[in-house]
């Protein structure tokens, strides 16, 4: 069964594999004004018992916001205690930059593919990635980043 879900500028395209996978497609833009949807659509794609596994692919996705990955992660970590499993399968450049220096892309099994490791560098923890990212922000408190800066 083909279905989607479209909130503004977040789209969510989603069919069954198999008998026991999801396979969803985002598509658009993820940030704050869409991620509590977001979360609220991925937890009732995972609702049915029969579903496993959810297979995310971020391919058409060209911004992943710090509130959408929030998400992505809590739909994570509340499928993981019911016994499922959310992966990323693919991931356009935007998203992919923000899963690799998050690290957050290890959680859903997503590596990124030969060659971004140079274009992204490696985060080693989550204090270093802060530090990274206040000392792009000019140091202070405020400022922002977004994917789009990394292009």
């Amino acid at each position: 069964m083909d279905e989607a879900i479209s909130r503004g500028v977040l789209r969510c395209d989603y069919y069954d594999v198999g008998l026991s996978a999801r396979y969803v497609t985002l598509s658009g833009e993820a940030d704050l004004a869409n991620a509590d949807q977001l979360e609220r659509d991925l937890r009732r794609l995972m609702a049915d018992s029969w579903v496993t596994r959810l297979d995310l692919d971020l391919t058409a996705l060209r911004h992943l916001g710090c509130a959408a990955l929030a998400a992505l992660l809590a739909v994570r970590e509340a499928a993981s205690a019911r016994g499922q499993e959310v992966v990323v399968i693919a991931a356009a450049v935007a998203p992919a930059r923000v899963l690799a220096l998050s690290a957050a892309g290890e959680l859903f099994g997503h590596r990124p593919a030969p060659g971004h490791d140079r274009q992204v560098g490696s985060v080693s923890t989550p204090h270093s990635l802060d530090a990274w990212l206040v000392s792009l922000s000019g140091g202070g408190a405020g400022g922002a980043i977004s994917a789009n800066d990394w292009r």
